[in-house]
């Protein structure tokens, strides 16, 4: 049983940390050497003084010194860290004593995340948490991977932090290989495969059409309510290879980076971001032609599809996607998710 989970502060910390502790040192040397005549007259009252010429003890403290800031920048770092309990956020710190604050948050905290243009390059940002227990919102700065940490402290507020982080070790092992185009190909359509030829084109009257983007949806939340599965975009039912190429000119991005987040936003729309981290889009060529798998794991809680302002329930049953009717997903649910037994 797991019962705490730590995160740290991101390396750029370490690193802004050295940059800016150099440019102190180099501007206080820089200082130093318009004040010749007073640093020999303070040179010359070291008890010292005769043992050590002037030049010998500058190069002798001065790499001590550089010494003594690499070590206590990279302690500071290092002993600073943030973990989480049901309920309880301790943050600690400090090089020579160990200081802590502990932070109580509830159900129904909002816990917002900040993330700028480098973070999102370098997978670091901030946490932004406020509840009726604190005066003022909990910072929780420059951390790595700030959205993986947001979802484990949803699941502490929800008591399920052993889950949580056990199904993220999962996450992680599931998402280590990309899967074999090749050995999906050789398989039909099934309980954990389904094959779309578009996300959003309609090949059939060559235009754009949105009901593509709810079926693409209901397939993958039909996966997330169920054991998993991949859907590959770019092949049609016939397995017949169709590619993303009509897909990509009506994308803010033409191209698979485009595709891909124009997935995430339909996805986040119409599923929610919280979910996310349990499907992963990868991209492969095949006899020229550019298709997508996206992966599906198995969500630990229900998950519903967001259409028209109604929310759906959505399973795969062999090698189709079913809508369950409201006894249907109290029932299933119950068997399913035994930890987020629906109550209707």
């Amino acid at each position: 049983m797991v019962n705490s989970v730590t995160t740290k502060r991101s390396p750029i910390v370490l690193i802004r940390t050295l940059v800016v502790i150099e440019g102190v040192v180099i501007a206080l040397y820089l200082f130093g050497t318009t004040l010749d005549s007073y640093k020999y007259q303070l040179y010359a009252q070291l008890p010292f003084s005769e043992s050590f010429t002037y030049q010998s003890l500058k190069l002798l403290l001065l790499p001590l010194a550089q010494l003594f800031i690499t070590i206590y920048a990279f302690l500071s770092w290092y002993r600073e860290t943030y973990s989480i309990e049901p309920s309880v956020i301790t943050h600690s710190w400090g090089v020579l004593y160990k200081k802590e604050k502990i932070i109580n948050f509830k159900e129904g905290a909002i816990i917002t995340a900040s993330i700028s243009p480098l973070g999102k390059l370098l997978h670091y940002g901030s946490l932004y948490i406020e509840n009726s227990t604190t005066k003022n919102a909990l910072i929780i700065n420059t951390i790595s991977k700030p959205k993986l940490f947001l979802q484990t402290i949803q699941q502490a507020i929800e008591g399920n932090l052993a889950h949580s982080f056990e199904a993220q070790n999962i996450i992680k092992k599931s998402f280590d290989e990309k899967p074999s185009i090749i050995k999906l190909l050789s398989n039909d359509e099934n309980d954990e495969l389904e094959f779309k030829s578009s996300l959003r084109f309609d090949h059939k009257t060559g235009k754009i059409n949105r009901d593509l983007e709810k079926t693409a949806m209901k397939t993958i939340a039909g996966f997330l309510n169920s054991k998993g599965g991949y859907l590959v975009i770019g092949i049609n039912n016939e397995k017949k290879l169709v590619g993303l190429n009509a897909d990509y000119p009506h994308l803010q991005h033409p191209n698979a980076d485009g595709f891909e987040n124009h997935l995430t936003q339909v996805f986040n729309s119409m599923i929610g971001p919280e979910f996310r981290h349990l499907i992963s889009a990868s991209f492969h060529q095949i006899d020229g032609v550019e298709v997508c798998v996206v992966q599906s794991l198995e969500s630990n809680r229900p998950v519903y599809l967001k259409i028209d302002g109604d929310e759906k329930f959505y399973i795969r049953t062999g090698n189709t996607t079913t809508l369950l009717k409201l006894s249907e997903i109290e029932a299933y649910n119950q068997s399913r998710f035994p930890r987020h037994t629906t109550n209707i």
